[in-house]
């Protein structure tokens, strides 16, 4: 499976050879002191005036001016947003480079390592393309020089060098994320779901387990296989085990994702007008397996367990019908009252098995899950609840570190009282409009094992977005990759508790 059209070349200091333009960052106030005479007619007569992600090329002496704005203003958050645009910029040049010098006036606004993973990280994301399934796609050819950062000191530039070889690695599986987030459903199914994940696991030296579907029967896991009744694609569960040699401490972290490779909403059929989106359902799934992906191959000290359920919802004469009563894996009886609240059905089988198996320190779940989510939060941040404020803290943390923005909404027992059923054990609605993240999160809590530290991800504003904002691209962004991958280093460094 090819992930990239291009892997670019970052690196920190001076370029020793290669045909490069020299990048210089110009804020409103100085570009009428150091830059003056260098901009001379161009700043007078407010061709370039150093507008936050504005841009002025001189081709003649191979520069590229970027506007910064306000610097009491400037955010890393929109520093990377400029770097983004560049990536998309400079891949479609052929063999050029870039030296992009970062100044003293930047490095005391911004410490060097996180302008170095953010820049060489949205660079990264700017040039990966994609319309992969595309003839031009696929006859493109993308060649670039090699991108050179460039601090005050030398020791700086030591400093940018381990922050972009982490850049490295988290890159090019964000973006490997982001490329099977976008494939649709007839090229990215179960099976292939399967086959990615064994990719994963073979490029790390992972433990991989493949629950087939006489497997999913066999050990009673009624959510994903009612789920799934209607499809011909048949459903899997994957799980991903990452024991490193020596770690620093028993604390093992569980990553679980919601993988429904398409979801028309089975007889609860969806409206047809933005159903192909619904190729999104697995955004959860593909960045859980890509994220171990990543702890692995940065060779973090800690136990990682990656679980999936991969699954299709479709409304045939066999799918699971509103009414119907299922036994999940672990005995709770479940009444479906809408077939397209059907991820949480997934997730709890999920959920309640690596509890059971794994016993985990701290449990997550990503899932596109609620639209619910969207009316609060928009594109801009994902939904967290939790039933553990030490995780919650961590993992605004990880947010601020990271810029994969969450927000925290309450789990209080009172917002699941309408989940009781008069037939089973819980349904799987309210029935009513309000608050539906936060039901489906108390849904998701009557799977997790007491004991357990756990936080679910509601990501289905963020796992992709009509316009870019920030560090997040248009199109599949690959959310909760960076998050997760700095929550497991975090990790690292903690003692036994």
């Amino acid at each position: 499976m090819k992930l990239h059209i291009s892997d670019l070349q970052i690196q920190s200091g001076k370029q020793k050879s290669g045909f490069f333009y020299k990048v210089y960052h110009v804020s409103k106030d100085s570009i009428s002191k150091e830059f003056q005479s260098a901009l001379g007619e161009v700043a007078k007569n407010k061709i370039f005036s150093g507008d936050a992600g504005s841009q002025y090329t001189d081709h003649k002496e191979k520069i590229i001016y970027l506007g910064l704005g306000d610097l009491s203003k400037l955010t890393l958050r929109k520093l990377a947003s400029f770097y983004i645009k560049l990536g998309e910029q400079i891949v479609k040049w052929k063999n050029v480079g870039l030296e992009i010098y970062f100044d003293k006036e930047l490095t005391d606004a911004f410490s060097v390592s996180p302008i170095a993973y953010q820049v060489s990280n949205s660079l990264e994301i700017g040039a990966f393309s994609i319309d992969s399934l595309s003839k031009t796609y696929k006859e493109k050819e993308v060649s670039t020089g090699v991108i050179s950062l460039v601090f005050p000191t030398p020791e700086q530039d030591k400093e940018a060098a381990v922050a972009i070889k982490k850049s490295e690695v988290v890159s090019r599986y964000l973006n490997a994320t982001r490329f099977v987030e976008h494939l649709p459903a007839n090229h990215f199914g179960p099976e292939e779901f399967v086959l990615r994940a064994q990719e994963i696991a073979k490029e790390n030296k992972l433990k991989i387990t493949v629950f087939d579907e006489a497997k999913l029967k066999k050990e009673k896991m009624g959510g994903i296989l009612s789920v799934a009744q209607g499809s011909d694609k048949k459903p899997k569960m994957i799980i991903l085990e990452y024991n490193p040699k020596n770690p620093v401490h028993s604390e093992k972290l569980v990553i679980v994702g919601k993988g429904l490779t398409f979801d028309s909403g089975g007889i609860s059929l969806k409206p047809s007008a933005e159903m192909h989106e619904m190729k999104y359902d697995m955004c959860g799934a593909a960045t859980a397996i890509h994220t171990i992906g990543a702890i692995a191959a940065l060779g973090l000290k800690i136990p990682v367990v990656a679980a999936i359920g991969v699954a299709e919802n479709m409304p045939d004469a066999s799918a699971t019908k509103p009414g119907d009563v299922y036994t999940a894996y672990n005995g709770i009886t479940v009444e479906v009252q809408n077939t397209d609240a059907e991820g949480r059905l997934v997730l709890g089988d999920v959920l309640s098995y690596v509890c059971k198996k794994y016993n985990p320190d701290y449990l997550i779940d990503l899932a596109t899950l609620t639209g619910a989510v969207i009316i609060a939060l928009g594109n801009e941040a994902a939904g967290v609840l939790s039933n553990s404020d030490e995780l919650t803290e961590m993992l605004k943390v990880s947010s601020k570190n990271t810029d994969d923005r969450i927000w925290e909404l309450p789990l209080w027992d009172e917002y699941g009282e309408d989940l009781k059923s008069d037939i089973a054990d819980v349904r799987n609605i309210t029935g009513g409009r309000g608050a539906g993240t936060i039901s489906a999160a108390h849904f998701l809590s009557r799977f997790i094992e007491e004991g357990v530290r756990w936080a679910h991800i509601d990501i289905a504003g963020t796992a992709w977005r009509g316009k870019p904002s920030g560090t997040q691209s248009s199109g599949p962004t690959g959310f909760g990759v960076r998050l997760l991958v700095d929550l497991a280093e975090n990790l690292e460094k903690r003692k036994n508790s």
